[in-house]
């Protein structure tokens, strides 16, 4: 028998998954910590805080909740923190429970330092873009290095990727959205989404390889996506092959043959394929034959930074 969670919509489900993981487990950690007063259990939660700040999907909470929230997280933690410290409150008397701890934050630590070095790695085979919008804030919502750290990009180690083998040139591949300054939780029509019907630019010169334009753009968080890029603009240059992802349905004003430069208008940001809510992904690959999903993804650059998870840009 399934279990009830997974019997309700798919936007009631990543609704509950963000409030519980974003919203309530730090403070359940620092009540825990309270009662307990182990300076380890407090520890855990810092680190999770870490965590949670650099690694989280903070495009549905909001920029400005994530830097209040945390910051209020914080200062109570170093409150906790002092008390523990002047009352000299020993830490938990059972061995085993303490060493099982001791596991756990070593772990979290490991996460954080592969988190960190996604951000400030610097790979040595590269392509500077030009952004793909213009005008506005932008988030990026996955992006990095994904063997460093699936929790800062999620692509190369997703099932599904792996299972049709695109996962490879899916290292570096980088979900894009905007950022409003008041937007909805999860709000359900495309056009609620900032992002939406955006107009999209082209990050480099080539010739326009592969274009689909005919995918109806899907109902946010509808679930049932069909496993493709949707309407999709590929530019080649050399061996070198980009692609732009979830275009909305007939946008696209350019065609397969095209030669294009940086900053042309190909289309418009939409919600199709396999998407369940208004993005552009956008990815590099090198192939040295017209396959590009089976190529090397390679890594992408604006401004001489890599596009990693929850970096923020004002175009």
């Amino acid at each position: 028998m399934k279990s009830r969670l997974f019997s309700l919509p798919e936007r009631t489900q990543i609704g509950l998954k963000l409030i519980v993981t974003h919203v309530l487990t730090i403070p359940v950690l620092l009540i825990v910590s309270y009662i307990s007063r182990s300076i380890i259990v407090l520890s855990i939660t810092q680190t999770c805080l870490l965590i949670l700040l650099l690694a989280g999907y903070w495009e549905f909470l909001g920029v400005r909740f994530k830097w209040i929230f945390c910051s209020i997280l914080e200062c109570a933690i170093l409150m906790e923190m002092i008390v523990i410290l002047i009352k000299n409150v020993p830490g938990s008397a059972n061995t085993v429970w303490f060493f099982l701890l001791m596991l756990l934050q070593i772990y979290l630590l490991f996460l954080v330092t592969r988190i960190i070095m996604v951000i400030l790695k610097r790979d040595r085979e590269v392509l500077e873009i030009a952004f793909p919008f213009k005008d506005g804030k932008f988030m990026i919502t996955d992006g990095g290095n994904s063997k460093l750290s699936r929790l800062m990009n999620y692509h190369y180690h997703s099932k599904v990727h792996k299972k049709r083998r695109t996962n490879l040139s899916m290292l570096y591949a980088t979900d894009i959205v905007k950022v409003a300054r008041h937007s909805k939780f999860l709000p359900p029509a495309n056009e609620d989404y900032p992002v939406f019907s955006q107009k999209i630019y082209c990050p480099m010169d080539g010739t326009v390889f592969k274009v689909i334009n005919d995918i109806k753009d899907n109902i946010p968080f509808s679930g049932d996506y069909p496993y493709n890029t949707g309407n999709t603009v590929v530019i080649r240059r050399d061996e070198y092959f980009f692609l732009l992802g979830h275009l909305k349905f007939g946008s696209i004003s350019v065609k397969e043959g095209d030669i294009v430069k940086k900053d042309d208008e190909i289309g418009e940001c939409g919600n199709s394929g396999m998407s369940e809510r208004p993005h552009l992904h956008m990815q590099l690959m090198k192939s040295d034959t017209d396959e590009y999903w089976q190529g090397k993804g390679v890594c992408i650059q604006y401004r001489n930074k890599d596009l990693y998870k929850n970096r923020i840009l004002q175009v």
